[in-house]
């Protein structure tokens, strides 16, 4: 009957139960403390491998047990792997949660990334603020520059000034003109148009000459603009000048003009004014403070 037994299936038969008997280390290694998963393998080889073997058990066996080191030893590092990614996954899921002024977050390799913002429910607004400031330049910026075109349109909108030499000796005359114009600018134009009754100020410049109204003399640096813009007032506190708004057709367009009617300002000679700068009406006359509009 032992005869019809199979050497290799018998051979089969106990290289399985070694297999399991190995396997089943990693559990009885619990009753041993202190011992690694690895020494209790070395252990157990040790013990199947007393007495005399054959070579080829011996070879066998040795091959098992490192076998089995080498998977307690792959799946450790699996499980430690694990445990690394689920930690990480904590941690980010933890600052993200986080409301607070100045957050942290996890980027993709792990590492620590700060992101501003703000806690809705708390009042920053004494901390200093990147976006806010650059709100408010940006909104600086848009309105001086909208103030800037304004104060140009006005410049570039007409007035009629009247005028006329100081002794009053011939009726006045009026010019049109931009607000920007300067006193020295309109001092050119006015003796252009009052040098056919006063021949001789052909020999005076501009420059040579001085303008007053409403009894305020009027620096030849300042604009209508500027006296107009800073209202301007005489001693008294009356407005230098003072305009009505109106409509008037010219080359087949309307547009609007501020027309001054109350106010005639006086030309007169410097020099002229020097000699007689003691006698009325002359010495009620008053300089406007340039350094005030300029």
């Amino acid at each position: 009957m032992y005869k019809d037994i199979d050497i290799n299936e018998i051979e089969k038969l106990k290289k399985d139960q070694e297999m399991m008997s190995l396997k089943r280390a990693p559990t009885n290694m619990k009753e041993r403390f202190g011992q690694s998963n690895k020494d209790f393998l070395e252990d157990e080889f040790k013990q199947k491998t007393v007495g005399l073997v054959t070579r080829e058990e011996f070879k066998r066996k040795r091959e098992n047990i490192d076998n089995l080191v080498m998977q307690d030893m792959k799946q450790k590092q699996e499980e430690e792997t694990k445990r690394k990614l689920e930690l990480k996954q904590k941690r980010k899921e933890e600052y993200q949660k986080k409301t607070t002024l100045l957050s942290f977050d996890l980027d993709d390799e792990g590492s620590l990334q700060k992101s501003y913002g703000k806690n809705e429910h708390v009042d920053t607004t004494y901390l200093p603020d990147m976006n806010r400031e650059r709100k408010i330049e940006e909104m600086t910026r848009q309105l001086a520059e909208q103030y800037q075109k304004e104060v140009e349109s006005q410049k570039d909108s007409l007035i009629d000034i009247q005028f006329q030499y100081w002794d009053a000796s011939t009726g006045s005359k009026s010019l049109r003109i931009k607000k920007k114009m300067t006193i020295l600018e309109f001092l050119e134009m006015a003796r252009r148009e009052i040098i056919r009754d006063f021949g001789f100020l052909t020999e005076f410049s501009p420059e040579d000459l001085i303008i007053v109204a409403n009894g305020m003399i009027l620096p030849h640096k300042l604009s209508f603009y500027d006296l107009i813009a800073h209202k301007v007032k005489n001693r008294s506190g009356t407005l230098i000048f003072s305009f009505d708004r109106r409509k008037v057709q010219a080359k087949g367009q309307e547009y609007e003009v501020e027309v001054e009617n109350s106010t005639i300002c006086k030309i007169i000679e410097k020099f002229r004014y020097e000699k007689i700068k003691h006698i009325y009406p002359c010495s009620k006359w008053e300089n406007v403070e340039i350094n005030k509009y300029l």
